[in-house]
């Protein structure tokens, strides 16, 4: 895995000796963990109450590109203090396959936390998805009127006064000529080059290349067809290429289509930050191998066993453990009792922030508002009537709407979660699928706090106990009712 490192410190009580400590313990943990650190975002003087901060904010962009894996924090107030831009942001890096992990902390949070970051995150795709929806639908109205979409234009096209497609003579002659020259047997390779010496260019204004000409060579739209996802309109747009032509250069590409690069998969270890040595108390990290017969094979392995303290502790298969893991997890935390005491939790840890707050500070200011105008019209009504208090009067009630305005703003953005929506929520984790590697990814991360190996049994520590706190509680587990745990 490669990780990028976030540091942060927020106040003139913190200097740049802070940021070279985090970025300290985080690379020693990246290395724990054989992470590989490429690179570090650090904000200087900048607290995480808010998301105003220009290096995080250049980090959750950058995380599109996809070039990192992990974030990792000294401590997760690192990453912010504001749980439901804490959920926000966690779920954008997820989006982009990344996750969020911390140097010092075994935990990602306090499990009732978790458990509501969580449902913020599936309340903010929901409102995603929905968005989606609305847009789709305005889109498919415009692919059946035969009007743009956005996106970039095709080659041979442009768009009129009312967003509709018509010709554009330059660019069609250029497109012709790719479905002349490659139907009569020219290689792309050999009409690229013609192209670029004659100095044509694509819909983006620049030199041709292998990759561009492939994509025009399949696009329907040049004979007519107009397609957003499942909705398609086959006169949509004027046609450039007449349809005997397009499926000669449709036969050719298949004839001359080379079998595609077989691309190396991805594992995903679920347990990785989670999993340690029961010998060594060390890290145990993913690893994976191939057979003599070419089968590639994953598995957990003590980080110590390549170390100079040489931990003999065997490699443990990872869909075994992940499994393993998973099954216990559901069987012992998602009780009705466990599922009671978790979302009366959640609504007092809720009760709790919102009293310490933004809306706490905005109802008091509010309340001071009120007094001032109230206190004025006071005066006013004893006879000490001016100008200035009736210009007074009306600038406290324009502060005081802005307030009232403020703070129906902050309960709409941070919407609160009842008991029912938490119960609701933990029961579906109940009837999952083992299989199914977003469900256990969520188990894991929810739920689990820490897994021990040993040689003949495993130990789950969870985020809660039996009474009403949520603490590290050991839950042991015979291996030997599952099988054998190790690669063999």
């Amino acid at each position: 895995m490669k990780a990028v490192i976030y540091a942060r410190f927020s106040s003139h009580n913190q200097r740049e000796e802070s940021i070279e400590g985090q970025l300290r313990e985080c690379k020693d943990f990246a290395q724990r963990n054989q992470i590989e650190v490429i690179g570090s975002y650090i904000d200087r003087a900048m607290s995480a109450k808010t998301d105003n901060r220009p290096e995080f904010q250049r980090m959750i962009r950058d995380s599109y590109v996809r070039q990192f894996d992990v974030v990792i924090v000294y401590e997760l107030d690192r990453f912010a203090r504001n749980r439901y831009d804490s959920a926000i942001y966690k779920s954008k890096l997820k989006k982009n396959g990344v996750r969020v992990m911390s140097a010092k902390e075994n935990i990602t949070d306090d499990p009732t936390g978790i458990i509501l970051e969580s449902m913020l995150e599936g309340m903010a795709e929901y409102y995603s998805a929905e968005l989606a929806q609305k847009i789709d639908r305005g889109m498919h109205e415009n692919v059946l009127e035969s009007k743009g979409v956005g996106g970039n234009l095709a080659l041979g096209y442009r768009m009129t006064a009312d967003n509709k497609f018509e010709i554009d003579p330059v660019g069609a002659e250029v497109v012709r000529k790719i479905f002349k020259m490659y139907g009569g047997g020219s290689s792309i390779k050999e009409i690229v080059t013609e192209l670029n010496a004659q100095g044509a260019k694509t819909a983006l204004g620049k030199s041709f290349k292998s990759n561009s000409l492939s994509r025009i060579l399949r696009n329907q739209k040049y004979i007519g067809v107009y397609k957003y996802k499942d909705v398609v309109a086959p006169n949509g747009i004027p046609p450039i290429i007449d349809f005997d032509l397009f499926y000669k250069v449709q036969d050719c590409l298949k004839k001359n289509q080379k079998a595609p690069a077989r691309k190396k998969a991805k594992e995903e270890y679920l347990l990785t930050g989670k999993i340690f040595c029961g010998k060594c108390k060390g890290n145990i990290v993913g690893e994976c191998g191939r057979s003599r017969n070419g089968e590639t094979y994953y598995y957990y392995k003590c980080a110590n066993h390549k170390h100079s303290q040489g931990c003999k502790a065997p490699a443990v298969r990872k869909d075994w453990i992940e499994t393993a893991v998973v099954e216990e997890t559901v069987k012992k935390v998602l009780t009705e009792k466990m599922i009671e005491a978790i979302s009366n939790n959640a609504v007092e840890l809720q009760k709790k922030e919102q009293s310490e707050g933004v809306i706490k500070e905005l109802k008091q200011k509010l309340k001071e508002k009120e007094k001032a105008i109230s206190n004025l019209i006071k005066a006013v009504e004893a006879g000490m009537f001016s100008p200035s208090i009736r210009a007074r009067i009306s600038s406290l009630e324009d502060e005081k709407a802005c307030l009232e305005g403020e703070i129906a703003k902050e309960q709409i953005e941070k919407p609160f979660i009842t008991s029912n929506q938490v119960k609701f929520y933990l029961e579906h984790f109940r009837n999952g699928n083992t299989n199914d590697t977003k469900y256990c990814r969520d188990i894991i991360d929810i739920f689990v706090r820490a897994v021990y190996i040993f040689d003949d049994k495993y130990y789950i520590t969870y985020y809660y106990t039996n009474d009403s706190r949520f603490k590290c509680a050991p839950n042991g587990s015979d291996l030997e009712c599952y099988g054998s745990p190790y690669f063999k």
